[in-house]
């Protein structure tokens, strides 16, 4: 929330910073926190889902359920990649 601060006080015609240690803007909850272990969280969810029949009953059948965890670990990375550009393009428009 520190960057929504920033990005505030600056309309409002203030002097702002913010500080990251990361070198990745978003804080803790964007880059290893939150975001992160729920874009796990969601595609093992799918797989439970695929893996134990609960989408048979919806008319959705998938033999051979797998898990290709360096392609999960990169579809996570790319969501918070994603994520944390935003935040940087929100922070240049916001000067």
């Amino acid at each position: 929330a520190g960057y929504v601060a920033a990005i505030k006080g600056s309309q409002l015609g203030l002097k702002t910073v913010c500080i990251e240690k990361r070198g990745a803007l978003g804080g803790t909850c964007l880059n290893v926190g939150c975001i992160p272990s729920k874009a796990l969280l969601n595609a093992t969810h799918k797989y439970h889902e695929l893996k134990n029949g609960h989408m048979a009953k919806l008319g959705i059948n998938a033999d051979n359920v797998t898990i290709d965890l360096p392609k999960m670990m990169k579809a996570k990375d790319k969501a918070v990649v994603g994520l944390t550009k935003g935040i940087e393009g929100l922070l240049k428009k916001n000067k």
